[in-house]
């Protein structure tokens, strides 16, 4: 049997090339050669194109597809994190106030946060590095017990804030609630002489919009400096992206009226001889690149507002559900019927003279005006899916930040497996926030205090100005908070005791955790107290064989 002969397509020659090969045939011919030549690699460029869309896969199908029905329609624009975050930050910080002022979850989930990761306020407990400094554990105990002391000098009246408001506590609670608000706090160092004690160190808290593009009016702006960096939104940038400058407004930027006119200030951001901060940035920071926080609602903003205009829109149509307003129809055209309506509510209650508007109240009768009809007043209303709907809407919304609804809302009606699993969950937050609050805020300031101390020689620390390995082994301090509290008291009790008694825990480890105590203080406390009851018992029994 004879084989198949492969069929050729032949590429005809167009009218210019042949038309160039009847005067030039060789560079006619040459034309075409290369027209097929050409053609053949696009083709080919073609089939590897499609054998690589048909060998696509993962993502390619998935969610980076653009051929899914469900992901047509999904229009998205890719930014850096400066555009994305750091020059959307006023919107954002103006949104989030406005939630936090008008209640609901926008102020609920800040200060569940606050609640829990401040509390009564987070506290040093002093933990140098005795190791290296050479120093035996009763000279170094000694030495954390000045030290605390001290701090506590400083730290328990107004004379810490620059603004003789608050103390060194209530400026935690007031400055971490202000990072959740805005996105992030300034805390900016000063010297200021006081005659209640020694230390001149002051802190003065600035909220997130004082710090701003020169010249802006209150908007996230960016611009470019004649050093070649750039400033975006107050804070100053180099070539390399390092922050070198905050950029503070004299006066708040959206304040209705100022003194004199806003001018800015420039703060370097670290000292040029000792390297310490001048100015300290409290912010949360999702991207690499981002230069200014978020407040803590942004991802939800859309949700929280839009489940208030719900609640207030079932509410409204509830109260308006309750009222009993009666009207009566007037088939007549001598009583236009408005002097009874006006009559229907009492001037001192009326929201409106307006007319055009009827004010429902209850009880009330309306004598209608001629050819005016009322279909529907109100309407027995029982949602029965809205305490369900509303739970998942809060659900979601407490998800997106780490805390779980029981806690959000503060109901603990499920069994307790439920409830303490989400406290536990709720936890795992709680610590990561107060880590990050204290190493932005608590540590610098302490570090900071404590070296005004040594260099007042209130405290002694050798090498302190010396040495930095030296200076970090006397700044070593352990911050305890408030703790979770406890849903089965007894049970967690013996559970900590059969930890302890396994080796898994520590009394120390167990006393923080419990209530945020010193275990060593709870023993030498605990020791007196033994005393003190054994004393007291021994003055009974005496008194007892006297009668």
């Amino acid at each position: 049997m004879a084989e198949r002969k492969k069929s050729r397509t032949i590429i005809p020659m167009r009218f210019t090339e042949r038309l160039t090969s009847v005067f030039q045939p060789e560079k006619g011919m040459r034309m075409y050669l290369d027209r097929v030549e050409g053609e053949k690699r696009e083709r080919k460029r073609e089939l590897l194109e499609a054998a690589k869309t048909a060998r696509a896969s993962g993502y390619y199908y998935n969610g980076a597809s653009k051929t899914k029905n469900s992901l047509i329609g999904w229009i998205t624009g890719g930014g850096s994190a400066e555009d994305d975050i750091d020059l959307q930050g006023s919107t954002l910080r103006i949104r989030s106030r406005d939630l936090y002022t008008a209640g609901g979850l926008g102020r609920g989930a800040p200060e569940t946060m606050v609640t829990n990761v401040v509390g009564w306020g987070i506290r040093p407990k002093p933990k140098i590095d005795a190791d290296l400094l050479g120093m035996s554990e009763e000279a170094a105990a000694e030495w954390q017990r000045i030290a605390l002391r001290e701090f506590n000098l400083w730290a328990k009246t107004s004379m810490c804030d620059a603004s003789r408001q608050n103390t060194f506590w209530e400026m935690q609670e007031l400055a971490f609630r202000s990072m959740l608000m805005s996105g992030d706090v300034f805390a900016l160092f000063g010297q200021k002489p006081n005659p209640r004690n020694p230390y001149q160190l002051v802190i003065r808290l600035l909220e997130a919009d004082r710090i701003c593009t020169p010249e802006s009016t209150g908007g996230s702006e960016m611009k470019n400096t004649d050093s070649g960096g750039r400033i975006v939104d107050g804070v100053e940038l180099n070539k390399e992206g390092e922050v070198i400058k905050y950029h503070i407004a004299t006066y708040h930027p959206l304040a209705d009226e100022t003194p004199e006119e806003i001018t800015w200030e420039e703060i370097e951001a670290f000292g040029a001889d000792t390297g310490m901060p001048n100015i300290l940035h409290i912010m949360t920071v999702e991207r690499p690149e981002q230069h200014r926080g978020i407040p803590f609602i942004s991802a939800m903003i859309v949700q929280i507002k839009q489940l208030d205009r719900y609640l207030d829109a079932e509410l409204a149509a509830s109260l308006v559900a309750a009222m009993l307003t009666v009207f009566i129809m007037n088939d007549g055209t001598d009583d236009d019927g408005y002097d009874s309506i006006n009559d229907g509510i009492q001037d001192e209650d009326k929201v409106t003279n307006d007319s055009m508007k009827i004010e429902l109240g209850n009880g009330n009768i309306y004598e209608m005006p001629p050819g005016k009809h009322i279909e529907k007043v109100g309407e027995n209303r029982a949602p029965t899916a809205f305490d369900s709907f509303v739970q998942q809407v809060i659900t979601m919304i407490g998800s997106s930040r780490g805390i779980p609804y029981e806690v959000l809302m503060h109901r603990y009606d499920s069994n307790y497996t439920a409830s303490r699993s989400a406290m536990l969950d709720f936890w795992k937050e709680v610590r990561r926030y107060r880590q990050h609050f204290t190493q932005r805020f608590n540590q610098p300031i302490y570090e900071q205090w404590l070296a005004e101390a040594v260099a007042l020689g209130r405290i002694d620390a050798p090498g302190f100005f010396d040495d930095p390995a030296v200076r970090d082994a006397w700044c070593g301090c352990q911050w305890i908070g408030t703790s979770q509290g406890h849903v089965q008291p007894v049970q967690e009790a013996n559970a900590a005791r059969i930890r302890m008694e396994n080796g898994i825990s520590t009394g120390e480890q167990e006393a923080m955790e419990y209530n945020g105590s010193d275990f060593m203080e709870n023993l030498a406390q605990r020791k007196r107290e033994l005393k003190a009851m054994a004393e007291a018992t021994a003055e009974e029994r005496t008194d007892e064989n006297a009668q």
